[in-house]
């Protein structure tokens, strides 16, 4: 029985971790924009650092 928990447990844990990257790079996205960085600010993966 315990078993099944544990891929739920998985899964919740990896949901939180894309959260925070998620997060992380819409606070980025605003940082840019409020020091006014304007490179790719019209695309729509300007928050995404690659």
């Amino acid at each position: 029985m315990g078993s099944i928990f544990r891929p739920l447990r998985t899964l919740r844990e990896n949901l939180r971790q894309i959260n925070t990257a998620v997060n992380a790079s819409r606070e980025f996205s605003e940082a840019s924009k409020t020091r006014g960085d304007t490179t790719g600010a019209g695309s729509p993966l300007s928050g995404i650092p690659l």
